[in-house]
């Protein structure tokens, strides 16, 4: 929320209020300038019956749409204009030029100024919005008396200290001509529409603001049956909010990959892939498994409608459907199906984050953010997502998305959008004889323990799950040549073990002949060195006893 001034005046639109750093000069005229259509008195009926819901009064002159009308407009829009005009809350004048007030060529001013001042102090109003006073420039004769006068009328606003919103058209550039931004308005805002690829989108600048700082670019803004709704993105900072916490995915084989536990709270997980490789099934798989953990999910759906993503989710086990229902557990998901080429990127960005501040959830899905990315606008398509996903990670919500590749994108992502992804999971398709698997890939997983490993996916009835790659002696399989490699090699096992078994009797048997050959060579070793022991034994004694008789021959001739 933007903190009110206290020299300011806030207009009830937390962007422009933002913009305006804190909203309009309290008590000094502004001028809101725009083309038809561009929501110059929505806005102005905005500040008006905002000021009054916080306790002000307020006091409507009308040079152009008849009070009935605007009451409808803003009864239309949520205000409660009728209760207020009722309660003396506010008094919208009529002050459509009426032939009788014109003298001559000229149309006085002091009969309309005279009711607005009386205006004011019956009603005691701290807020005045005049709408559509380019009306008047037809009744002048001059635009010099016109602008002389519309001096008088703006000092004499400034008088009565009364914060005043001025809407004027662009036709024949008004408020230029007769110097309202240059010297009258202390606040000038300005409107247009812009025209892009047959689609519109209503812009708003703030051309000047007296005595305070301001946004200076120019800034989308939303208008519908809801109000209006605006992001001053230049007003975002890198403050993105950090958690510990892991979350489940609600697939094991995925949590497994990411480390075991899922991905960090409030990170961004990207799912890219080509058609029917399992994106949308695996964000909603992440969904479902949010709602059972009792959290709020908002699912953006670019192509699917409701009654679509419900069945086809069901075929796989995921039932989305008991989350969307009128009981506590059927208020955690809030489907919100958008058709990507109705509307403008900036319509589209608008649109999410003011559904984001509505629920309030703790998990956004956008499915799939590449239908954004038409033809001729993938830079403009870049710019907004990464705009998208940096205001959902400031506030902390988890995001998923989910990207579609073309069959010849060779995996290459055309958004380029991976710098703000923490988690980046490729899914692909393997085809090999006839067949088409589904492969799942960790690219990146920032702060996680991830797999480097490329795993196949498969639907079942109970949901997806994640198998290891089967690698074999041939290589890595999957699907039913998988099994049917798995096979082939299982019979070959069992042929090797036979083999092997056999070739260890084989060995054991040359073993025992070997010992058995060794045996009997060392016994004839044996053998042959006791016939040599003995040979020698009988020799060394023969020898023994010459020597003796010798001896004894001797000793006897002495």
């Amino acid at each position: 929320m933007t903190m009110a001034h206290p020299d300011t005046a806030a207009t009830g639109i937390q962007g422009l209020d933002f913009l305006l750093q804190g909203g309009l000069p309290l008590g000094r005229p502004s001028v809101l300038r725009g083309g038809p259509g561009t929501g110059k008195t929505i806005i102005a009926l905005t500040f008006l019956c905002h000021g009054i819901a916080q306790g002000d009064k307020g006091v409507m002159a009308t040079f152009d749409e008849a009070p009935e009308a605007l009451i409808q407009h803003a009864t239309g829009f949520g205000f409660p204009a009728e209760q207020f005009v009722r309660e003396g809350r506010l008094q919208i004048l009529d002050m459509r030029p009426n032939p009788d007030d014109v003298s001559g060529h000229a149309i006085e001013l002091t009969a309309v100024m005279t009711r607005i001042d009386h205006a004011l102090k019956t009603t005691q109003a701290q807020r005045l919005v005049v709408d559509a006073m380019d009306v008047l420039e037809g009744a002048f004769a001059t635009d010099t008396h016109l602008r002389s006068e519309l001096g008088r009328v703006f000092d004499w606003l400034r008088e009565h200290q009364a914060t005043a919103l001025i809407t004027v058209g662009e036709q024949d550039n008004f408020s230029a001509r007769h110097g309202l931004e240059d010297y009258v308005a202390d606040c000038v805002i300005a409107l247009k529409q812009s025209l892009e690829h047959r689609v519109m989108t209503r812009l708003l600048r703030i051309v000047k603001r007296r005595g305070g700082a301001h946004g200076t670019s120019e800034f989308p803004f939303l208008l519908d049956s809801e109000g209006i709704f605006m992001i001053p993105v230049t007003g975002s900072v890198l403050s993105a909010k950090v958690s510990s916490e892991r979350l489940s995915t609600g697939i094991p084989g995925l949590d497994a990959m990411l480390g075991g536990n899922g991905p960090y709270r409030g990170s961004t997980l990207l799912f890219s892939g080509q058609a029917g490789t399992g994106k949308t099934s695996m964000a909603a798989a992440l969904a479902n498994s949010a709602c059972q953990r009792g959290e709020k999910v908002l699912y953006v759906s670019f192509e699917e409608s409701v009654d679509e993503l419900l069945r086809n989710q069901l075929s796989i086990g995921t039932d989305l459907g008991r989350f969307t229902g009128t009981t506590q557990a059927g208020q955690c998901l809030v489907l919100m199906p958008v058709r990507a080429v109705e509307l403008g990127l900036e319509e589209h960005l608008m649109r999410i984050m003011r559904a984001i501040r509505k629920h309030q959830p703790d998990v956004v899905v956008l499915d799939p953010i590449s239908s954004l990315a038409g033809r001729h606008r993938e830079d403009h398509a870049k710019a907004m997502l990464l705009r998208l996903i940096h205001l959902i990670k400031e506030v902390g919500i988890t995001a998923i998305a989910t990207e579609l590749l073309a069959d010849d994108s060779q995996g290459v992502s055309h958004l380029d959008v991976s710098s703000m992804i923490d988690v980046w999971i490729k899914l692909r398709r393997h085809e090999d004889n006839g067949e088409m698997n589904r492969l799942i890939t960790l690219v990146k997983a920032r702060g996680l323990p991830i797999s480097s490993q490329v795993k196949e996916f498969r639907f079942t009835p109970q949901g997806l799950e994640i198998e290891d790659p089967y690698m074999g002696e041939s290589g890595i399989a999957y699907g039913t040549n998988r099994h049917a490699l798995q096979s082939r090699d299982e019979q070959t096992l069992v042929q090797l073990r036979e083999a092997l078994s056999q070739a260890l009797r084989q060995r054991e048997e040359l073993d025992e002949i070997n010992a058995a050959a060794e045996r009997l060579a060392r016994a004839e070793r044996d053998a042959r060195a006791m016939a040599i022991d003995r040979n020698i034994a009988n020799l060394e004694r023969r020898l023994a006893m010459i020597h003796s008789a010798k001896s004894t021959v001797s000793r006897s001739r002495l």
